[in-house]
């Protein structure tokens, strides 16, 4: 990396950036540092499989010069921030995911009811979400591998449905989805090289953009999912030595030293 004009930070949200008290919110420490870098030309951008509208929160409680250049949320929709510190969809992008996503729940929504019942009487569900936007559930972590075998057997009919999640959710998605493959659009639409991408997360819904096959500057905090560590490692990225936002930090500091 000898082009900073041209550099790009996506971030991950839980786990790796966020706060939670006494609000949700972007933690202060990171935000200072990536404030530091503006005056480089250096962008980052969003990147989690929470809603658009609490991202735009998040983004909201920032300062005009603190906040990320784009919102990439749910692993498939891209909104970019213009001028006047709004963030508008990109459209034609927004509406091709919109459609896959729409063919895929149209298919599966019927079986919603019976895959509920059996995740409820096999397991210990702390949250869940089932609608047309979303089929997500929560149990403890030493049933999460489990949960997730059982939803992939679900979804065996279906070759375009996938089954990812974070270090708490598991979640069912079109196959087409991923924060790979919307962070490679995102980088095309802002004219950086993916080469110049740095890139951190910490669940295995952040594999497809932690895995080396976007961009070879990855990392990931030390509480990490051990499949990420795993990914990271073998894609000679960094794993920090410390958890959530301060590993994210150091993982931040140890790419610019080389991007100077």
């Amino acid at each position: 990396m000898n082009n900073d004009e041209q550099l790009l930070i996506a971030l991950d949200l839980d786990g790796t950036s966020v706060r939670y008290e006494p609000r949700l919110e972007m933690d202060p420490v990171l935000i200072n540092y990536l404030h530091s870098l503006r005056s480089r030309g250096i962008r980052w951008v969003m990147n989690s499989d929470r809603y658009t509208d609490t991202m735009v929160g998040i983004a909201g409680l920032l300062g005009p010069e603190e906040k990320p250049a784009a919102i990439l949320s749910c692993q498939r929709f891209i909104h970019l921030l213009n001028g006047n510190n709004t963030y508008l969809p990109e459209q034609a992008w927004n509406t091709e995911q919109l459609q896959h996503h729409t063919q895929l729940w149209d298919s599966i929504l019927p079986y919603f009811h019976r895959w509920s019942l059996e995740i409820e009487q096999q397991f210990t569900v702390l949250d869940s979400v089932a609608n047309d936007l979303v089929f997500a559930y929560m149990v403890t972590a030493e049933q999460t591998p489990r949960l997730r075998e059982l939803m992939r057997t679900f979804i065996t009919p279906w070759p375009d449905a996938q089954v990812s999640g974070n270090q708490e959710w598991t979640f069912i998605l079109h196959a087409a989805f991923s924060k790979g493959s919307v962070l490679e659009k995102c980088a095309e639409l802002m004219g950086i090289d993916q080469q110049h991408i740095i890139a951190v997360g910490d669940g295995i819904n952040d594999l497809s953009m932690l895995d080396g096959s976007v961009t070879p500057q990855v990392g990931c905090p030390a509480n990490a999912s051990p499949e990420v560590i795993k990914a990271v490692t073998n894609a000679g990225g960094m794993v920090a030595d410390s958890e959530g936002p301060a590993g994210t930090l150091q993982v931040i500091k140890q790419y610019m030293k080389s991007a100077r």
